[in-house]
């Protein structure tokens, strides 16, 4: 068994949580991602110590040039929770201050590399405001997916660690028809219809997959790790799930349906931006060929 002063002991069993709402009520130490690329991240202490660094296995793996692989790790000792720094390039900041080594205390800030890491012993006022704070920032209102900005900053990430190592497929969904919809049933039915269609969307995405809200109509989903084989599955049980969901509005029953482009890394589409236009070029091809219906880069 490793020792928890060994800065390479296991960090996989710490629990990570994507959104933040479920920080009231729960009593556990956790550290709060709460300015930076991974802007709302969450991560639960228990035993073992969590490093925070760029290296992929780092309990917060934080994929910036001014992180070091290893830059400081956060663990338990006794009744206290301690932040050591490891060696770092650019060094470590508690609450402003360059720190080696210091205990924690509740509502501390630190800072890796430009970004900003609380600590919280538990729920406190601070706590609930930052978890409102970055809801609002993170979140789409209407939907609950991430907003552009925010799935943005998760798919730079997601690209960065399965760069060279395996593929990542992007679905863009755009719903069929939308202005149709606003113009003769009003924008309270349009929210409606866009509310059904998250609801069909996040009941048949495996869990833990990024979901974004581009803007208006437009949503996407991240899929690391996945082919355009595994891909183009999915991507045909949502356009099937949301055709067969028919939404009721002003009286009438709507039938709903969405074109889906989708593209995969590779050697010529390695970046965010080569990856949306990939991925959005084959959204305009399936809406240029009669809509509801997937097509595939390649």
């Amino acid at each position: 068994m490793q020792s928890k002063d060994d800065p390479t002991s296991n960090t996989e069993r710490h629990t990570v949580v994507e959104a933040t709402r479920p920080l009231g009520g729960v009593a556990r130490p956790r550290l709060v991602v709460v300015s930076g690329l991974l802007l709302g991240l969450q991560v639960e202490l228990g035993e073992q110590p969590v490093l925070v660094g760029r290296a992929a296995d780092c309990g917060i793996s934080i994929q910036q040039p001014g992180v070091s692989r290893n830059h400081c790790r956060i663990w338990r000792e006794a009744d206290a929770y301690w932040i050591e720094d490891l060696g770092s390039t650019n060094h470590t900041y508690l609450n402003g201050q360059m720190v080696h080594r210091a205990q924690l205390r509740d509502g501390d800030q630190i800072s890796v590399g430009g970004n900003a890491i609380k600590f919280f012993l538990g729920t406190s006022l601070e706590a609930s405001y930052h978890s409102e704070l970055i809801d609002l920032a993170i979140y789409d209102s209407l939907t609950g997916f991430h907003n552009r900005r925010h799935f943005c900053a998760v798919l730079d990430e997601e690209l960065g660690k399965t760069a060279g190592i395996a593929p990542l497929s992007l679905l863009m969904l755009d719903l069929d028809h939308f202005k149709r919809i606003n113009d003769q049933h009003g924008h309270l039915a349009g929210d409606h219809v866009l509310g059904m269609v998250a609801r069909v969307v996040r009941e048949r995405t495996p869990a833990g997959l990024p979901i974004g809200r581009l803007g208006g109509e437009e949503f996407a989903i991240a899929l690391p790790g996945s082919d355009l084989h595994a891909a183009t599955a999915l991507a045909e049980t949502l356009r099937a799930a949301v055709a067969a969901t028919p939404v009721e509005t002003s009286g009438q029953v709507l039938t709903i349906t969405v074109s889906i482009g989708i593209a995969q890394t590779s050697a010529d589409i390695a970046n965010r931006s080569s990856l949306f236009k990939h991925a959005d070029d084959q959204l305009y091809r399936a809406k240029q060929e009669g809509r509801n219906r997937v097509c595939v880069a390649g």
